[in-house]
């Protein structure tokens, strides 16, 4: 009997990381789609967020999480580790395990790991608000559960078989009362509740609380069977959720069915094994962890969050851990293609975000972290709007666009930094840091505003936030064709300028990559880069030269810049986003047929199933999107146009299942490991040069064919 999509899929790809250098920065994530929580086996507790590592076969535990990304750490984290017998000292080295590599499992729906040490197999199967967890000794030794949260925490033993957890850990939040309660029902009594210390252990009653506390649970019988739920808002709506999640089995189920209903949106027609069909669908399971959902349902059916912003419980939708720098250009418009329920969701809770903070969300985690360029949401926006989903929210998220764009928060957490000084200058003077990134995606939220603006029939707000659109041009240097930093005066910088320099006016790149974020107008950057063929030389050029990199302006090398290096292309820098557009560009120059060339070339060197997965960080499904978008051959450059770019597909046939059971199938002819070019593209058997979504979504037939050199 064939595996179904989840079960095919080792969460492990992408988790070999450090600090200096990622490839794909990604933890071994078992949860629901978009769930609450995450968990994954901890591997040490010495290297800070980067606490798993796929080729030591160690773990301290299993962590439930909140980390979206190394960078933004964790959050409400717990650590729990099944065990038997005495332990010497309190701490996780004292306890940690070894585990069978070959034999534990790390899928999405379900984490099995057997302990050596303890000759234990711990299964745990995710929920919407939780998970269930059997733990089985092959000794017939009595279990216990060692918990740990790194900082405040409250343990209370409730009933003789149910403990509740109030964690106080975060990374960073305004709210001084944030808290996750846990509620977790054992099927059978709790023994006896003590608190590790050094070479003893002391029992307690039945509440402790405090900072770093190592708690020892203690059971009668060698197996274990527990079910928890989570809750941001109160310890009486975890056990509500608890509730409502069934028995072990029954979560388990319905966790496989939803992993796989959403993963045969797409399907991949050759029944062969392939490592490219390995990494797509893991690529799908990406796409489809963040946002996590961040708001829960009472007694009443009634939707509740917890705001951060004024420390209370408020009514309506809300998610978490996500970064729209990263996410408006891939992930985003991947979901709207393929779940544009979902999307509907996601735009409440942005809308949610506005109403609680007077401001449109930039990167949350778990409430706004005020970190990257631009306000690019507005990209999300205008990507939904012009595909049709959730027209009814509109009028209100065109108001919070205009009022993100309009109003400058004087701390600097949200909306637009310098928004008074870019309104009055076009651009964002070099004394703001990262001015040119972030006038550049100012400039494409203006031409989102007055896509949303001219949707709803306001053609003169369209007409004025089309022209404040074009104000990127105002940091082109016709002498570099670069975009340049300017003074209030409008003037460069006076010392030497370095097209290689990192950092200071550019964000995770050099002006050789910042300069093509023009997504709404390539046009007019086109026009001002000299015309088509200045704009291919410069374009062929990027690709070919060497991927030499300055660093003075970060200190030192970050490790973007050594993934750059890493990959044999140029200054392409495909692993971080602000290149992620640049081989479709293209299109727009004398030779649109290296476009094929270099995705194909791409897909085969960048990316690589295992543990080395990524070219770089995998920020919250961006770059699985983008992956995926080159295997079925096309991709939106400008989101927010209902335009697609022409790629190459990876595979023979594909079939996309789209909403109101619509099915497209993608097909490829002479798709040849050797044929690098686009003879033909036809939709529904008409030949196109580019996509429109509203022409996808309603025909049968995308096909290609491909030959041995261009036509």
């Amino acid at each position: 009997m064939p595996l179904s999509n989840v079960q095919t899929i080792d969460t492990r790809y992408g988790t070999y990381n450090s600090h200096a250098f990622s490839n794909g920065n990604c933890l071994p994530l078992t949860g629901y789609p978009f769930g609450m929580n995450y968990f994954a086996p901890q591997s040490t507790d010495q290297n800070g967020s980067w606490w798993f590592n796929p080729y030591e076969p160690i773990y301290q535990g299993i962590r439930l999480t909140h980390q979206p990304s190394p960078w933004l750490g964790d959050f409400s984290q717990l650590l729990i580790t099944p065990v038997t017998g005495a332990l010497s000292n309190n701490s996780l080295y004292h306890r940690q395990s070894s585990y069978d590599m070959e034999n534990s499992l790390f899928r999405p729906d379900l984490l099995k790991i057997i302990s050596h040490r303890y000759q234990l197999t711990t299964h745990l199967v995710p929920s919407l608000y939780g998970a269930a967890l059997q733990v089985t000794s092959h000794r017939k030794e009595k279990i216990s559960l060692v918990f740990h949260a790194p900082e405040g925490a409250t343990y209370q033993k409730i009933s003789d078989d149910t403990l509740e957890i109030q964690l106080d850990n975060a990374t960073e939040t305004q709210a001084e009362n944030f808290c996750m309660s846990i509620h977790i029902q054992f099927d059978q009594s709790i023994l006896q509740v003590s608190q590790l210390k050094e070479n003893n252990s002391l029992p307690i009653s039945d509440s402790i609380c405090g900072d770093d506390l190592h708690l020892r649970l203690d059971f009668a019988k060698e197996n274990l069977e527990a079910r928890m739920a989570t809750s941001f808002i109160s310890a009486k709506q975890a056990h509500i959720n608890l509730s409502r999640q069934g028995n072990f089995s029954e979560i388990a189920e319905k966790a496989h069915n939803e992993w796989n209903r959403l993963l045969q949106r797409i399907k991949i027609v050759d029944t062969k094994p392939s490592k490219e069909k390995d990494l797509f669908y893991h690529c799908l399971y990406r796409c489809l962890l963040f946002p996590q959902t961040f708001y829960e349902v009472d007694e009443m059916g009634k939707e509740w969050h917890f705001d951060t912003h004024s420390q209370s419980v408020k009514p309506g939708k809300f998610f978490t851990n996500n970064g729209y720098w990263d996410t408006f250009r891939t992930t985003m418009p991947l979901l709207s293609l393929l779940y544009p329920e979902y999307v509907e969701d996601f735009l409440e809770g942005i809308l949610q975000h506005y109403r609680n903070t007077g401001f449109l969300p930039k990167w949350l985690s778990p409430d706004e972290r005020g970190i990257m360029p631009g306000t690019l949401v507005d990209g999300v926006i205008a990507d939904a709007a012009s595909k049709k989903i959730a027209p009814h929210l509109l009028p209100e998220l065109l108001k919070a666009m205009l009022a993100t764009s309009q109003t400058e928060d004087p701390t600097g957490r949200y909306g637009r930094h310098g928004s008074e000084d870019y309104r009055t200058l076009g651009y964002l003077p070099y004394n703001y840091r990262e001015s040119v990134s972030h006038s550049l995606d100012y400039a494409y939220s203006d031409w989102a505003i007055g896509q949303v603006a001219g949707m709803l029939g306001q053609t003169d707000l369209a007409a004025t936030y089309q022209k404040y659109s074009l104000s990127y041009a105002k940091l082109f240097d016709p002498a570099t064709r670069l975009m340049r930093a300017k003074e209030q005066r409008g003037k460069n910088r006076s010392e030497a300028f370095n097209p290689y320099s990192w950092g200071r006016d550019y964000a995770e790149c050099s002006a050789i990559q910042a300069s093509l974020s023009v997504f709404h107008d390539i046009d007019g950057l086109v026009e001002l880069m000299g015309g088509r063929e200045h704009f291919t030389d410069y374009l062929t050029k990027l690709c070919n030269e060497k991927p030499i990199f300055k660093t003075e302006h970060y200190g030192y090398e970050i490790h973007e810049m050594s993934e750059m290096v890493h990959q044999p292309f140029g200054q392409l820098a495909i692993s971080n986003q602000p290149s992620f557009h640049i081989p479709y560009l293209f299109h727009w120059s004398n030779k649109p047929e290296y476009a094929s060339f270099l995705l194909k070339q791409l897909r085969l060197e960048a990316f690589d199933t295992g543990f080395h997965a990524f070219p770089g960080d995998e920020d919250n499904g961006s770059l699985s999107a983008w992956y995926i978008f080159s295997c079925l051959g096309f991709y939106p450059v400008c989101p927010g146009k209902p335009v697609y770019q022409l790629g190459i597909p990876q595979f023979d046939a594909i079939k996309l299942r789209l909403p109101k059971d619509k099915t497209v199938t993608i097909s490829c002819k002479n798709n040849r490991e050797h044929y690098y070019f686009v003879h033909s593209a036809t939709l529904d058997g008409k030949n196109i040069a580019e996509l429109t979504h509203a022409d996808f979504i309603q025909a049968s037939h995308l096909e290609f064919s491909l030959g041995l050199l261009p036509k």
